[in-house]
């Protein structure tokens, strides 16, 4: 672009970047199933003994940082699941049901019930398969219809 560029020249080039952003972001379901798996563990963590809470939590960090790492280099970029408008409140739907999972899988720790982590990190890694799916379908609409 020129340093004056001219107006319908710019917002041609916007609409441009944003539909080939949403023609380019159909990705593999193997994507999801890492982040369900992801943020299963997540759950799961917070429910199990040392020193097996800690291992899985830096294992659960560690491939949340590698799913990022790999995005970026196969797409170009990345964006925060809360600074888009309208799918923010997907990204914050989730994270609650997350939290509430993870608050029952602590409660099942202190309960003595051994297979609560299980459940909640099945639950979790469902919930975080649709949750991601929702929010890259609200994120594309948001970006072909534009901001509102």
């Amino acid at each position: 672009m020129t340093q004056d560029p001219d107006a319908k020249a710019a917002l041609a080039a916007i609409h441009s970047a944003r539909a080939g952003v949403t023609d380019q972001t159909s990705y593999s379901v193997v994507y999801d199933l890492m982040y369900g798996a992801i943020c299963g563990l997540l759950v799961a963590s917070q429910g199990l003994e040392l020193p097996w809470s800690a291992v899985s939590l830096v294992v659960a960090m560690a491939g949340l940082a590698y799913a990022v790492s790999w995005w970026k280099q196969r797409y170009g970029w990345w964006v925060n699941g809360y600074s888009p408008r309208r799918a923010r409140w997907v990204a914050v739907a989730l994270t609650t049901v997350l939290i509430g999972l993870m608050c029952v899988s602590i409660w099942g720790r202190y309960a003595g019930i051994v297979w609560m982590p299980l459940a909640t990190a099945a639950a979790g890694f469902v919930a975080a398969v649709v949750g991601g799916r929702l929010w890259m379908w609200v994120w594309k609409r948001e970006l072909q219809t534009g901001p509102q």
